[in-house]
C-alpha cells in the first residue's frame, strides 16, 4: 500500500516537469505552431489528469498530498480533450481554459496549506504563497485582464511554471512528511505490541 503513494508520487513529479515544460512552451509558443502546442498541453493535461486520480487513490492516509485530486484530475482530463477536439481555436481562448485549472487547483492547494499547518508542516507557507499566486494569476487569465496576448502567453507560461513548481514541492515535501508520520506510528504500534 505504501508503495502505491511513492508510485503516485514518482508520476506526480514526472507530470509536474511536463506542466513546467508547457510552461516554457507557452511562453516561447509563437515560435510553435498552433496545432503542435495544442496536442501537445491537451496531451499533458490529459496525463496529469489521470495521474492526479491515481494519486487520489494511492494510500495517502493522512489525506494531505492528493486530497483533491479526483476532482481536479476530470476537470484536467476534460480541459486537455478540449485542447485536443478545438485545437486551433482552442489556443484563443486557452486564457480561459488554463485559467480555470490554475485557479481551481490554487483553491485546493489553499486547503491543503492551512492542512499542512495544522499537520505541523513548517513550510506549509510555501504553499500558501503558491496557491495565492495561483489564484490571482487564474482570474487574470479568466477574466481576460490583459490585452496584450503576448503578456497572455507569458502569464499562462509562468502560471503553469508556478503550478507545476507547486506541484513537484507538495509531491516531495508532503509524501515525505507523510512517509515519516507513516513510520512513526508503525513504531509505535510496535512499540505497543512489545508492551502488551
Amino acid at each position: 500500500m505504501k508503495s502505491s503513494l511513492k508510485f503516485a508520487k514518482i508520476l506526480y513529479i514526472i507530470c509536474s516537469f511536463l506542466l513546467c515544460a508547457v510552461g516554457i512552451l507557452y511562453i516561447a509558443g509563437h515560435s510553435i505552431a498552433t496545432d503542435i502546442l495544442c496536442y501537445v498541453i491537451g496531451g499533458t493535461l490529459i496525463l496529469c489528469g489521470i495521474v492526479k486520480i491515481i494519486g487520489y487513490f494511492s494510500y495517502d492516509i493522512y489525506h494531505l498530498a492528493f486530497q483533491f485530486d479526483l476532482a481536479l484530475g476530470i476537470l484536467v482530463i476534460i480541459i486537455g480533450i478540449l485542447f485536443l477536439v478545438q485545437s486551433g481555436s482552442t489556443v484563443d481562448s486557452s486564457n480561459l481554459h488554463i485559467g480555470l485549472f490554475v485557479l481551481i487547483d490554487g483553491v485546493f492547494k489553499l486547503q491543503t496549506a492551512t492542512d499542512a499547518k495544522k499537520f505541523g508542516l513548517g513550510k506549509w507557507w510555501i504553499i500558501l504563497l503558491g496557491s495565492v499566486f495561483c489564484i490571482g494569476s487564474g482570474g487574470f487569465l479568466i477574466f481576460d485582464l490583459l490585452d496584450n496576448r503576448d503578456i497572455v502567453n507569458i502569464l499562462i507560461g509562468v502560471s503553469l511554471l508556478i503550478d507545476g513548481g507547486q506541484n513537484l514541492f507538495n509531491a516531495y515535501y508532503t509524501v515525505k512528511i507523510i512517509d515519516r508520520l507513516h513510520d512513526k506510528k508503525e513504531k509505535n504500534k510496535i512499540r505497543f505490541s512489545k508492551k502488551s
